[in-house]
């Protein structure tokens, strides 16, 4: 086993911009994101086959705070026992085939993939600069529903009519 896998949950992202024209704008290196108290006791629960034990179901986005863009970001000691974004502006229920194992076969490394494009978030322009998201466990359709299990506030993604944000999410346990 690697060092990172035997540290407890990590998580790590990366987001990848494609405009209206299926051209690739930009590709953000692999970063870190921050798993969230909600996580552990989601393990908790399915460990014990309570049925608060729930599958991850939603990655959800949102604005976040503006002043994020001057580096006023919030503690992680603080963002950790969070339950909800900031700011949800959209969320997409995650099907079983956008899950995977990291490699395929069964091991402690899931890969979760979302793609989020204008349309999917209302609101229209007003709405559509990125500055955070999360992936939750159980949950519906509605913001802020279900268990947060992690967060990320991320420089800010000014989306355009058109465009389509691919993220994709790694999770060590």
């Amino acid at each position: 086993m690697d060092e990172e896998s035997l540290q407890g949950p990590s998580g790590r992202y990366r987001d990848v911009l494609v405009d209206a024209s299926g051209r690739q704008v930009w590709c953000r290196d692999w970063r870190q994101n921050l798993i969230l108290d909600g996580l552990r006791r989601l393990l908790a629960a399915l460990m014990k086959g309570d049925p608060q034990g729930a599958r991850l179901t939603h990655w959800a986005v949102g604005t976040g705070d503006p002043s994020w863009d001057a580096g006023a970001v919030p503690p992680e000691a603080a963002r950790r026992t969070r339950s909800q974004l900031y700011t949800e502006t959209a969320r997409q229920s995650l099907t079983a085939g956008q899950i995977t194992f990291v490699g395929g076969a069964f091991t402690n490394r899931l890969e979760i993939t979302a793609q989020f494009t204008t349309a999917d978030i209302p609101g229209g322009p007003a709405t559509w600069s990125l500055r955070e998201f999360g992936v939750f466990g159980g949950g519906t359709g509605a913001a802020g529903s279900g268990v947060l299990v992690n967060h990320r506030i991320h420089p800010r993604i000014d989306m355009q009519a058109g465009f389509s944000l691919q993220r994709t999410l790694r999770l060590t346990f």
